[in-house]
């Protein structure tokens, strides 16, 4: 629960999810643009809250401390602080995988109960994915390459149930300031946390 708190709280969030695009400008002015297959991880930059009381953080900040940068963690968006950024605007609330989709495909076949929107979060094979364009629900296009090999028939999970399995790339140190009966914790930086792909 220890880098789930730091999301809970956190007084800003940052989200890349962009694609590898190289740019190449000749001398001539033509510009050449390519995407280089990539896993298109998803990362997050957090910036903690600044006031933490350190004895009754203690714990969080252990088990960060036991996590550091090696162990990864399920994230979810799905409190009352967060949810708001998974949310699906669409109708769906069931989905199934129709068919076995090819490897790095970004378009799945779907059986599903209701349609999607765009921006739309659903996770298949463990690995979550944001819906590119409003859907009546039979085929969506998302925004990444899928990773893995998942089943027919595989059911999707959709908006707040989605998780994102993240490791810390960057574990900051902290201060204590010390104030009555015990500190605030300063953090020197941000967390920025990679989507944990194996």
């Amino acid at each position: 629960m220890s880098f789930q708190t730091i999301f809970d709280i956190h007084q800003s969030l940052k989200i890349n999810n962009r694609r590898m695009v190289g740019q190449q400008v000749a001398r001539s002015g033509y510009i050449t643009v390519a995407q280089y297959l990539t896993a298109v991880p998803w990362v997050f930059t957090v910036t903690p809250h600044a006031y933490l009381f350190y004895p009754n953080s203690r714990e969080i900040i252990q088990a960060i401390d036991n996590k550091d940068r090696q162990l990864p963690e399920a994230i979810s968006f799905a409190s009352t602080n967060l949810s708001w950024f998974t949310t699906n605007r669409g109708t769906v609330t069931t989905s199934t995988l129709n068919g076995a989709p090819t490897a790095n495909t970004q378009t799945l076949a779907l059986t599903s109960n209701g349609t999607f929107k765009a921006g739309d979060f659903l996770q298949v094979g463990g690995y979550v994915y944001k819906v590119t364009a409003d859907s009546a629900g039979s085929s969506v296009d998302i925004h990444r390459p899928l990773i893995g090999s998942p089943a027919s028939g595989t059911s999707l999970i959709l908006g707040s149930a989605c998780t994102f399995n993240v490791v810390a790339e960057v574990c900051p140190t902290y201060t204590l300031n010390p104030m009555t009966n015990g500190a605030f914790v300063q953090w020197d930086s941000p967390f920025v946390f990679r989507e944990y792909i194996t």
